[in-house]
């Protein structure tokens, strides 16, 4: 019963009925999922913001413009959803593995961005790896990946 309820609303956004922006679902997820790793420990600030648009640009390899606006609705989507399992099931529908891989590296830089290593990031970014599938060597690997990026 819940997979065409699921079924159902998925049908729904892709006709525009429910999601009228120009994003595809799992753009709209990522970016999401990002937004909320920068928020967690409470602390959301230009830096943060700017590097989620700088990596929306370059995962999703869109124009700056086009990017800030994905991260407007990202903000506003994330704000408003109470559990991260719709975006990581767009994410997992809509990437390969190995872009799977390159979203929890990313989620990863963003909570890293502020310099701190917040608690709740961490438990979002490792569920949320788990609910992409990522084998917890790889999202290990992810995240030292990141930690080196983040001092370069």
């Amino acid at each position: 019963m819940f997979d065409k309820i699921t079924a159902f609303l998925e049908k729904r956004q892709e006709s525009g009925a429910i999601n009228p922006d120009p994003f595809a679902r799992q753009q709209v997820a990522v970016a999401a999922l990002l937004v909320e790793a920068s928020r967690l420990d409470g602390h959301y600030d230009a830096v943060e913001q700017g590097t989620v648009i700088r990596l929306l640009r370059e995962m999703l390899k869109l124009p700056a413009e086009q990017a800030r606006h994905l991260h407007a609705i990202a903000e506003t989507r994330q704000a408003n959803t109470y559990n991260n399992w719709i975006f990581c099931e767009a994410i997992k529908k809509g990437f390969t593995p190995a872009e799977r891989l390159d979203i929890v590296r990313d989620l990863w830089e963003v909570a890293l961005a502020d310099g701190k290593l917040h608690r709740m990031e961490t438990m979002m970014i490792d569920m949320v790896a788990k609910q992409l599938e990522i084998n917890p060597t790889d999202a290990a690997k992810a995240k030292t990946d990141a930690e080196v990026r983040a001092k370069s």
